[in-house]
């Protein structure tokens, strides 16, 4: 008995093992596909935003070359001003100095992340030290009076010789952000796989569980039944079903098998003339049982009878 309660137990502790297994790795697939998607999105959104910053220092650099231009009587006549270019260049300056603290900010959690490379570190700290220097040269031409010309190091802010430029900057974040989130997606990838190996993993078992617990069980019942009574396989795969699940249903059959038995050996000792025993009942309101106690009655009434006609 306590190894039947033992073998139920174990069956009922596998079958939720099983359950929760294969749900906590549904579960992490899940999770590892949301995390990819959240990574696509910003990836594709801070890409976005260097894009945009270098956009908005491109048209800075073309208003300071349009300025320079514009000292020239020639291009002045020929229609640029170079207060309303100032008053663009301003405006163009504080609107590339928003998309930079977005940038920044965006780039703020990457940085905060255990396993950043320092290639990471290096790009952002490069490119906030060219925008740093590209601010101030053209912060510093701003606040001077307006009628005074643009000078050289304003002209050159963007591209002096033997010194590195905010364009290659942001080139360098741009692939070491790429080689992040290239790099974020592996290990996704790895998890991914491994989440779909452990939902594998808790199919299988599954399906082990089953075959075990039910599939085996009604395969050696069939064979039980298909045994004959005096093959010795019969007890063993009897005691096979002991103490599982099966065991009522077996017993069960067991008794019906059993049951069969008795009747076709009543039947027979009637068919030869003996007057057989009635069959013993199961419980206490057995038809069965009671039809063969009249079965034999009425029998023997009918021998007595036709025992009282051959005197006569």
């Amino acid at each position: 008995m306590a190894g039947g309660e033992r073998r139920l137990r174990l069956e009922t502790v596998g079958y939720w093992l099983i359950g929760l297994s294969l749900a906590v790795g549904l579960w992490r697939v899940w999770q590892t596909g949301q995390v990819h998607q959240q990574m696509l999105a910003h990836q594709a959104h801070l890409h976005s935003q260097i894009t945009r910053f270098e956009k908005a220092i491109a048209h800075c650099e073309r208003l300071v070359a349009v300025l320079g231009a514009s000292q020239s009587e020639a291009v002045r006549i020929g229609g640029a001003n170079p207060t309303s270019l100032r008053q663009q260049l301003q405006a163009q300056l504080a609107s590339a100095k928003r998309d930079y603290r977005v940038l920044r900010s965006s780039l703020e959690p990457l940085l905060k992340q255990a396993g950043t490379s320092e290639t990471m570190y290096w790009a952002v700290v490069r490119t906030e030290a060219e925008w740093l220097r590209l601010y101030s040269s053209l912060q510093e031409y701003l606040n001077r009076d307006k009628a005074s010309e643009i000078n050289l190091e304003t002209l050159h802010a963007f591209n002096l010789t033997r010194q590195d430029s905010l364009y290659a900057a942001l080139e360098s974040l741009h692939q070491a952000a790429t080689r992040w989130h290239d790099a974020r997606m592996r290990a996704l990838s790895r998890q991914r796989g491994l989440a779909f190996a452990f939902c594998l993993l808790a199919v299988v078992l599954s399906v082990g569980w089953v075959w075990y617990f039910a599939i085996r069980p009604a395969q050696l019942i069939s064979r039980w039944l298909s045994t004959p009574d005096p093959f010795p396989a019969g007890e063993g795969i009897w005691r096979k079903l002991r103490g599982t699940r099966w065991e009522p249903l077996a017993h069960t059959l067991r008794q019906q098998r059993q049951r069969l038995r008795e009747v076709e050996r009543f039947i027979r000792d009637l068919a030869m003339g003996r007057t057989p025993e009635p069959l013993i009942p199961l419980e206490p309101s057995d038809p069965l049982a009671r039809s063969s106690f009249w079965l034999i009655r009425r029998v023997e009434e009918y021998r007595r009878s036709q025992s009282d006609r051959e005197a006569v």
